[in-house]
């Protein structure tokens, strides 16, 4: 949810800005404001500039934009001394100019600044303003889509995000994260905060995780006055996934050929094969030079519960086979996960139970059709759900789930069953 933008009234615009760009106001006129040629006071100007951006006019909406990316801080200020400035003009600098702290700084702080302004701030803005916005207790409490912004923006320090959602927990506030149970848990399992750490959760979160950031601000700096906007798919960069890719494919295609535990080992066999795709993992990131799997060895729980959320798809790929529950879980629900990973873990018998029954009740991922095959040739998914599984597959493949070894007998004897029936 974004703050909703509409054409200003007349009394909102205010008699000096109406003059400009009003319907009597000749086009010349406002092709010049657009241009910011025209001689308005700041307030006036800000205000007759966002007018001709929100009626998304082809010609001159895209003008006006880059008018208000280009303005002096003299300008600026000015407009923003004025408390009568409308919220949606302050929505507006908030997404032209993302990275621009000090004009944030002052957005944030006005008497005037929407709720949705500041959430949307709060996901992309730089630390300092992030410092700022979480000062501001009494209104991230009663908004918390604040604290969910802050908590997805990689530029807010661990310490800071840690501490409002220890407080948010205690009052009992809905913040609707995808892996907010998770969070809640190492909460409860008695996670402190440690401004110490900050720098190293930066450090984590830097390189490929910034560079995806940095698409999330110029996705919503771009965006047209109503146009949906949805951050968190913001699609990742595959630069430099090669690799991974290779080793996901490679993982799946081991995962379907290990034989089935026996009675009572189901939990103890997959820990060994964990850990030698773990040492792939790391060896996969010693090749590169990047070290990347040993800083994110050294995260604390609550740490890599967050780089779940934020993190590329390599950082999934290790923290789904994390030992801590809260951590795997963390990454399962990322609104990152893709098609492709979700084909791999379907198929991969070294996750927790967890990870796969979660898979299994997606409705979004069981719809793909190579999940729905790897789940049901997984051990691990639910019995009811790899029934349920069964009757979608093609004859070929309940062939293949009729004669597996590495499935419970009684659903492949219903394979053998549903192959003898099509005869």
């Amino acid at each position: 949810m974004v703050f909703a933008h509409r054409p200003l009234e007349q009394d909102e615009a205010g008699p000096g800005a109406w003059r400009v760009i009003g319907p009597d106001a000749p086009a010349p006129l406002r092709g010049m404001v657009a241009r910011g040629l025209a001689p308005l006071p700041p307030r006036d100007l800000l205000v007759a500039l966002y007018q001709i951006w929100v009626s998304n006019d082809p010609d001159l909406a895209p003008v006006s934009a880059k008018t208000i990316e280009g303005l002096p801080m003299q300008i600026l200020g000015g407009a923003l001394d004025d408390v009568t400035l409308p919220g949606a003009v302050l929505d507006l600098l908030g997404r032209r100019l993302p990275r621009n702290a000090e004009v944030l700084e002052r957005v944030v702080r006005h008497r005037r600044v929407d709720d949705e302004t500041l959430s949307s701030i709060a996901r992309v803005c730089p630390e300092t303003v992030c410092d700022v916005i979480s000062d501001n207790q009494e209104r991230w409490l009663r908004h918390p889509k604040i604290v969910e912004a802050l908590y997805q923006n990689p530029h807010c320090r661990m310490s800071v995000i840690h501490r409002m959602l220890e407080l948010a927990v205690r009052e009992n506030v809905d913040v609707r994260l995808p892996n907010m149970d998770e969070i809640r848990q190492a909460l409860l399992e008695g996670s402190t905060v440690d401004e110490s750490r900050d720098a190293v959760f930066k450090q984590v979160t830097g390189g490929a995780v910034a560079q995806h950031h940095e698409k999330t601000i110029d996705r919503l700096r771009d965006a047209a006055a109503h146009e949906e906007l949805d951050l968190d798919r913001v699609i990742e960069d595959s630069a430099g996934e090669a690799d991974l890719d290779r080793l996901l494919a490679q993982a799946a295609s081991d995962d379907l050929m290990l034989p089935l535990e026996a009675e009572g080992e189901a939990e103890a066999a997959p820990a060994a094969a964990d850990k030698a795709q773990l040492a792939a993992a790391a060896a996969a990131a010693a090749a590169t030079g990047d070290g990347r799997f040993v800083m994110m060895s050294k995260l604390k729980p609550m740490e890599k519960i967050r780089l779940a959320l934020l993190g590329t798809t390599y950082d999934r790929f290790v923290l789904i086979r994390d030992s801590n529950k809260a951590v795997s879980m963390s990454a399962i629900k990322s609104p990152k996960v893709n098609d492709q990973e979700v084909i791999a873990y379907a198929a991969n018998r070294t996750l927790a139970r967890d990870i796969i029954g979660y898979i299994s009740k997606r409705r979004e991922w069981t719809k793909l059709y190579q999940v729905t095959m790897n789940l049901t040739l997984n051990p691990k998914t639910p019995m009811a759900s790899a029934m349920g599984f069964l009757t979608r597959l093609y004859p070929h493949d309940v062939k293949k789930v009729a004669f597996s070894k590495n499935i419970p007998s009684a659903l492949a004897t219903a394979a053998r069953r549903k192959l003898e029936q099509r005869k």
